[in-house]
């Protein structure tokens, strides 16, 4: 897969999201909506572990979640050695998650509405994500400002998307279901 670069520095991809809930696949488009990366999940998975691959088909990485009882804790494997975990632990005091293995921080006015920013261990931005308000599926805008780490911050995008999907279910949940 090639990288578009139109010279303003910066990579377009789009995730776009063929789910109503988190055990579907979604894609990850370019400017020209070619698939840059495809991300899918076994629908019935011990670990419940999730696979990024590249438009060629290789894996660039996997996660699958930890659940305790107050945070989800999700695990990130790259394809290049290259660990990382994310804490969900967004609030409405708290709106930001701290990547303690990369240095990074995704922060912005609202990370669970996909409007953030990416910031590197010396606190330049290096990756946006704006959602787009008028579709009906979540499909996701994400400006890369460093090539150099697209496969992180897609895996890292695609953790996110995860973790308001889950959000999103578990909201829809009546409180007084009964299990009959």
């Amino acid at each position: 897969w090639e990288k578009e670069d139109e010279g303003d520095g910066f990579m377009k991809l789009r995730i776009k999201a063929k789910i109503l809930s988190v055990h579907e696949k979604m894609d990850v488009l370019d400017e020209n909506d070619e698939v840059a990366y495809r991300v899918s999940r076994k629908a019935i998975s011990v670990h419940d572990k999730t696979r990024i691959e590249n438009a060629a088909g290789d894996e660039v990485a996997s996660f699958h979640a930890k659940v305790p009882s107050i945070h989800n804790i999700y695990y990130v494997e790259m394809a290049n050695g290259t660990s990382f975990t994310m804490k969900e632990e967004l609030t409405h005091l708290r709106d930001h998650i701290d990547v303690e293995e990369l240095g990074w921080q995704l922060r912005g006015r609202n990370v669970l509405a996909f409007d953030f920013g990416v910031f590197d261990a010396e606190d330049r931005e290096i990756a946006t994500a704006h959602r787009k308000l008028a579709t009906m599926h979540g499909e996701y805008d994400i400006d890369v400002l460093d090539e150099s780490v697209v496969d992180e911050i897609v895996a890292l995008f695609v953790v996110i998307t995860h973790i308001i999907a889950l959000r999103q279910e578990t909201a829809t949940v009546p409180v007084n279901q009964s299990n009959n």
